[in-house]
């Protein structure tokens, strides 16, 4: 492991929060339907079933209670299934 690895280095709290999120890539047109994880002031992720969502790929989001557009920072497969973190971008 390189240095700094396993460090948390995020600024903002996270709250948990649930349910059906839709992930579209304009670029492609595909959607992804995955479960919200969790929020924070900047961010939110999300589990998926999609490996292709790559860091860096932006995204447009639409949640029961957020919608707009965002960007892959990071992916990891865990238990089987992909996580998402995601920042938010602002217009």
């Amino acid at each position: 492991m390189g240095a700094g690895a396993g460090i948390d280095l995020r600024t903002s709290q996270r709250v948990v929060c649930h349910g059906r999120v839709r992930l579209s890539r304009g670029d492609s047109g595909r959607e992804t339907i995955g479960e919200m994880v969790d929020v924070s002031a900047g961010g939110f992720r999300v589990c998926h079933d999609d490996p292709d969502l790559e860091p860096g790929a932006e995204i447009r989001f639409e949640h029961l209670f957020f919608v707009g557009r965002a960007r892959v920072v990071w992916t990891n497969r865990l238990a089987g299934r992909m996580h998402s973190g995601f920042q938010v971008l602002v217009a």
